[in-house]
This record gives C-alpha cells, structure tokens and sequence, in this order.
C-alpha cells in the first residue's frame, strides 16, 4: 500500500477513535500503521497486545442483565477487568488494530445489515462476549434510540433502500452526499449494538464511500461541529450534516 494510502486510513482511524474520545497514543499509531503498511499481522498485534498487559481469558466470566459488573458501570469483558481506565486503554489499541484490518481491503460484498453486524463482531470480538449482537435494552443518550424489539425491522426498512440506491453507487457528488448523510443519521439512530456503535457506523460508511469512489477527509470536520450534526440529525434535521459531508468528503484516488 502506498505511503499515501497509509496515512489517509491511519488519519481516519484517528479520527473516528478520538472522536469517541478513545485516545490514540503513540504506540497504537505505530502498531496500526504497521497492520496497514503489511509489516505486522493483525492477529500477531492483537497478541501482542494481550502479552504486554499479561491478559487472559476470564475463566470466571458470568453475564448480568444489564451486561455491567455488579456494583459498576464496566461492561463484562472477555478479560475480567473492572477498572474502566485500564480497559478504554486496551480497547483503543485492539479496536484500532481490527479498524486497520478493515479498512486496508475493499468490502467485495454487500453493504447490507449483516456486513454491519459482522464489522461490529471483528472489532470488538477481542473485547466484549457480545459482540456482533444486537442489543437487547433500551438506550438514551440525549435522544431514545430504535427500542430493542424495533431493530430487526427497523434495519430491514434502512438497508433494504439502501440496497435500492444501489449502495450511492454512480451518483454525483450533491446526490450521493444528501444520501450520505441519510442513511449515516439512520443507522446512528438505529444504535443496534450495546456498544461501539458510532464506532462501526463510521468504518462501514468509510468503505462503502470507498466502494462508491469517495473519501470522506476527517481534516475538514471537527469534534465540536461532528456531534452538533449527529444531534440535529437524530432530531430529522440532516443539514449540518449534508453541510460537513460537502466539505470532507472528496473523489477517491
């Protein structure tokens, strides 16, 4: 892969991680370059990892209903660890390792909703027993999310028009970012997963602009103006959204 490739996907990488305030240090920006540069198999970083926290699988592990250590607010992780800082740590450099592995091949397949399940599953499998699950409790954060009966439905509704728009293929630049940024609102307000979501939503929309021949260029978007056009949008609002997509995303080559 071109130098120039490299840095393109490791800036998006950034990007979507920082965003979701899972911070990048130097030594996840060396192992994710490496995964997309070849020099390091995404497996082999992934081991690496664990070998350099000393962590194993959690004999122990038991589910609760609301998925949290009793007593905290620590999803129940394959590695038992309860201390919220350690494991942001360790799910930043393995997230961003899978994100790597992702995004250095183009999706042959179709971007339907299963494809998002499975993103879902190949980042946070390392992490979390439910990954590539739907989640199965209602979640609010300054807006209610699709209830967890509606999912099913609810996506078949989103990805069967999407499928219909032939997944923004050989559109013009003004129709395939209106449509942008309508499904990215419509599968954010879906949020299907117990965690991750903006997270998975982002790498998915990446790769199908990609397969699409677009780029969307984190440097022309900002933290503050990113979540004010996630919130209008949730409320039907899609025009900050439409707004910052006509300055990020540009031809892909």
């Amino acid at each position: 892969m071109k130098e120039r490739s490299i840095r393109r996907l490791l800036d998006y990488i950034y990007f979507v991680q920082e965003t979701e305030e899972y911070h990048m240090n130097e030594e996840a920006e060396e192992l994710v370059y490496d995964v997309l540069d070849g020099k390091v198999e995404p497996d082999e970083a992934v081991s690496r990892i664990l070998d350099a926290y000393g962590l194993t699988g959690d004999d122990q592990m038991t589910d609760t209903e609301d998925h949290l250590y009793p007593g905290t607010d620590v999803l129940i992780n394959l590695f038992g660890l309860t201390n919220q800082e350690l494991l942001d740590d360790i799910e930043t450099l393995i997230v961003s390792v899978r994100m790597a592995e992702l995004v250095k091949t183009e999706h042959e397949g179709a971007f339907d909703f299963e494809y998002l399940c499975e993103i879902h599953h190949r980042l946070f499998s390392d992490i979390y027993p439910f990954s590539g699950s739907l989640r199965e409790t209602a979640v609010t954060q300054k807006t209610v999310f699709c209830l967890p009966q509606y999912i099913e439905s609810t996506a078949e509704e989103i990805f069967t028009r999407l499928r219909q728009e032939r997944y923004l293929r050989k559109q013009d630049f003004d129709t395939f970012v209106d449509n942008l940024a309508y499904f990215m609102a419509e599968v954010h307000a879906l949020h299907p997963f117990l965690e991750g979501n903006t997270r998975v939503l982002r790498i998915f929309f990446q790769q199908l602009s990609h397969r699409a021949g677009w780029h969307i260029n984190p440097s022309q978007t900002d933290d503050a103006r990113l979540l004010e056009a996630d919130i209008a949008a949730l409320d039907g609002d899609y025009q900050p959204l439409i707004s910052l997509l006509h300055l990020a995303v540009e031809p892909l080559n």
